[in-house]
């Protein structure tokens, strides 16, 4: 039980040491917590520390706000209560993000490259699809296993909402407003075989991204990333003829041809170099000599 016990300070001690506290005065703060108001000497006593450097994490506590001291001879250290410690290092780490932020915006622009990059990391993976949807201006195309498809609704939908074209093929009824779905039929037992999650985004033909995720999103199997205008021109022409291949099998055994025609009319304008869309566009300002 001990053991337990020190083992869980261990833990809050580090964890408090990532809010700016020094590992010292991270001991001080969660002595005072747990033992109550005392004087810095006998905290120094409680934790085995020099008296004068528990003074000086008293008083580096003190301007965190994370103590406060009383008035007179005897000055009693009081632990602030941690509900307020976590609020205030919140609120200086937004100020600090929005800060940064700010700095930031006034770097030059990092120019787009032809690479592909292989990405380890889910949050990175998850934050790279997230900033392709939020920054896509005219077109979204994109393949979404059942996980995913819930993930990427609420920026997908925003994305239609401000104009954006978006065409998702899934594999699970989904509700994403404003977007073209194209359900698989069987799409359940499609996506049975496999035992993890994946998708396929492509935004603009300026930038896409393909992952396969384990289902829980804890872990990254593959992943990449590109601006390479080919990369982009291949994904993208393949997700629109999978979407409209994908309908198409649908309508036509059932004999609907009057559906097929209207298929193929609504997606006319998705072919890059028959229509020159905006794809078309990107992929040959990239490559025009």
């Amino acid at each position: 039980m001990i053991k337990n016990q020190e083992s869980q300070q261990q833990l809050l001690t580090r964890q408090l040491s990532q809010l700016g506290f020094t590992q010292l005065e991270s001991e001080v703060y969660l002595h005072l917590l747990i033992n109550g108001d005392n004087t810095g000497y006998a905290v120094a006593k409680g934790i085995g520390k020099a008296v004068a450097n528990v003074y000086k994490a008293v008083e580096g506590l003190s301007n965190k706000g994370a103590i406060e001291i009383t008035i007179g001879d005897s000055k009693i250290c009081h632990a602030t209560p941690w509900q307020q410690v976590l609020t205030n290092a919140q609120s200086r780490f937004s100020e600090n993000i929005s800060e940064l932020e700010e700095q930031l915006k006034r770097l030059p622009a990092q120019q787009d490259d032809e690479s592909v990059y292989q990405l380890k990391n889910t949050e990175q993976v998850l934050a790279t699809a997230n900033l392709i949807i939020a920054q896509a201006s005219a077109i979204i195309v994109a393949e979404l296993k059942p996980e995913a498809a819930t993930h990427f609704a609420p920026l997908l939908a925003q994305a239609a909402a401000r104009g954006v074209e978006v065409r998702v093929k899934v594999y699970q009824a989904i509700d994403i407003k404003g977007a073209q779905i194209t359900l698989r039929q069987k799409g359940e037992q499609v996506y049975a075989k496999t035992d993890n999650t994946s998708f396929k985004i492509c935004a603009d033909g300026k930038e896409s991204i393909t992952a396969i995720l384990s289902a829980d999103f804890n872990n990254v199997i593959q992943a990449f990333k590109s601006k390479s205008a080919l990369i982009c021109m291949e994904m993208y022409c393949g997700l629109i003829y999978e979407l409209i291949l994908t309908d198409l099998k649908q309508a036509i055994p059932a004999g609907d041809i009057k559906r097929c025609q209207q298929i193929l009319d609504e997606t006319e304008h998705l072919h890059p170099f028959s229509t020159e869309n905006n794809v078309f566009t990107v992929f040959k300002a990239r490559y025009q000599q």
